[in-house]
């Protein structure tokens, strides 16, 4: 364990490192601002600074569990005291090279090496020691190993980390469940001009009509065409708002039955990973295979109401309320949000994250969390 002195601390911070201090420890934190959750900005504020009652307070607000796990992988010493006392966490305290207690603590459940890994009993440096008797072997690939949770998984993916999650071995199968942000816009937007391209040519061609039944006496039947695609564009789009909060809460976080492995898995692949390692740049955004399983169910659902022609058009329509979505969703977790509607966005998502992952199901907007009751509370 090394010891540091506020001498060292302060020439440390003067070559750009960003080095906070809690309880007694020394922790650097420059390889993790850029994944703040709260932004790079509030680490940088507290620079040199202890933030032990920072964070157990409820400003800006209470830091939770996953927040003081992911903090131990970052601590590279102990503060040596004015008095050259060295304070520990457990209250122990070490005087000219020896300690009260006949022994020498080093970082909470691990030991802090000079690149800030810490390795925690044995185990690699993602193991979370918050959770117990964790079976997952986070040295080979973890996809099918969720299921060993058993009842346990649902509690386990929702304790995050920090770092890259490798999910298979194959690396061709690996690179496919990886998607970088850029590739949401490059392979959908195509998708709607080729879908808006036609719907406008068969409404053209042959107009259909929308049926709505009142009762049995009383049917009304309104013409299509394509004219109205304008209008069936911008209903997809806002029915895209309820989409997303339907698929993210009754099915994202669904827990899944334990008994069936295959259901836990594919909770794992489509959403539990995200929740595991929120701060995965390339495991944030739909990749398309996935997204086009969803999406075909989305159209599915859509033809069921309304002609096919009508559909594709306020599918585009909702295609484009995707884009937008996981646009917001990757700038909430990795940007730095101006104007003050998308910092109480970026607010809002990171409590959906570590706080209370059973409410905040609106990404792009917290309007259908308000009817549903599950609105977090400032």
């Amino acid at each position: 364990m090394i010891y540091y002195t506020e001498k060292e601390i302060k020439e440390e911070i003067d070559k750009g490192k960003i080095l906070i201090l809690s309880e007694g420890k020394v922790y650097d934190v420059t390889d993790f601002a850029d994944r703040h959750p709260g932004g790079r900005e509030h680490l940088v504020k507290q620079v040199g600074n202890d933030v032990t009652q920072q964070m157990e307070s409820e400003t800006p607000h209470h830091h939770s569990l996953a927040a003081y796990t992911i903090l131990k992988k970052y601590c590279i010493g102990n503060l040596m005291q004015k008095n050259g006392d060295l304070r520990h966490r457990n209250g122990t305290v070490k005087r000219n090279g020896t300690t009260t207690n006949g022994t020498v603590n080093g970082t909470a459940n691990g030991v802090a090496h000079s690149n800030g890994t810490v390795h925690s009993n044995g185990h690699s440096r993602h193991h979370d020691s918050s959770f117990p008797d964790d079976p997952i072997n986070w040295d080979e690939p973890i996809l099918f190993q969720v299921p060993k949770l058993g009842d346990r998984y649902f509690e386990w993916v929702h304790r995050p980390i920090d770092g890259h999650l490798r999910l298979m071995k194959s690396d061709i199968c690996e690179s496919f469940s990886q998607c970088p942000w850029y590739m949401v816009p490059m392979v959908w937007i195509p998708v709607v001009m080729l879908l808006l391209y036609t719907s406008y040519t068969s409404l053209r061609d042959e107009p259909c009509s929308f049926a709505v039944t009142f009762s049995e006496d009383y049917n009304l039947s309104i013409p299509i065409t394509s004219y109205h695609l304008p209008l069936l564009y911008i209903v997809g789009f806002l029915l895209w708002t309820l989409d997303e909060y339907v698929i993210h809460r009754w099915l994202f976080h669904l827990c899944p039955p334990s008994k069936y492995p295959v259901i836990v898995i594919l909770h794992f692949l489509f959403h539990g990973q995200h929740h595991k390692a929120p701060m995965d740049k390339m495991r944030l955004v739909f990749p398309p295979l996935p997204a086009a399983s969803l999406a075909l169910l989305l159209y599915s659902v859509y033809c069921l109401f309304m002609p096919y022609t009508m559909a594709l058009a306020v599918f585009a329509g909702s295609i484009s309320g995707y884009i937008v979505y996981d646009m917001i969703h990757y700038y909430l977790h990795h940007g730095t949000p101006y104007g003050s509607y998308f910092r109480a966005l970026k607010r809002y998502h990171v409590k959906h994250h570590y706080l209370d992952q059973q409410k905040g199901f609106g990404i792009s907007s917290k309007m259908w969390d308000y009817p549903f009751g599950t609105l977090i509370k400032e």
